[in-house]
């Protein structure tokens, strides 16, 4: 009878001890949403001209190299920001991984950060925005082909992630 009468009391009670337990909270969430405070190049097409006179024959991945001209400005007051740098492309070269596909079949333009191969979509970090990374973009070919003479475009996105 005993271990009879312990269950029922417990089975009896357990419902008024959870509903004593049990209580509902109200939660808020607030925050504010800023504008991105850093900018690059004011926002403007960054352009980088290799000019009329590039040979054929000569484009071999160190000639006609150009630095891409670009600067980073942050507003006042938003410092607790870690910056990175992200080159990116929807046209990778499929004979270079670092470099962007021109209109011109087998010409790309590859991209170099702070001397090296760009890799694109990943970010590189930016220690002081008031000297970024350097970035340098140099024609090049696909292997054994002979490129045909015009004029070529390509174009890249160059972004400032908060990290």
């Amino acid at each position: 009878m005993k271990p009879l009468l312990t269950a029922l009391l417990v089975a009896a009670t357990g419902g008024l001890v959870q509903a004593a337990s049990a209580q509902d909270v109200n939660m808020t969430f607030h925050g504010t949403l800023v504008a991105p405070p850093c900018t690059i190049s004011n926002g403007q097409t960054i352009e980088v001209d290799f000019g009329d006179d590039l040979g054929v024959e000569k484009i071999d991945g160190n000639n006609y190299k150009q630095n891409v001209n670009y600067s980073i400005t942050c507003t006042t007051g938003y410092t607790p920001y870690n910056l990175a740098i992200v080159v990116d492309t929807a046209s990778p070269a499929s004979f270079d991984s670092s470099a962007i596909q021109t209109d011109k079949p087998d010409l790309g333009i590859r991209i170099l950060v702070d001397g090296q191969p760009a890799t694109f979509a990943q970010r590189v970090a930016v220690s002081d925005s008031t000297t970024p990374p350097k970035i340098e973009a140099v024609p090049v070919q696909s292997l054994g082909v002979m490129l045909s003479a015009g004029t070529f475009e390509a174009s890249m996105t160059l972004r400032v992630d908060y990290i």
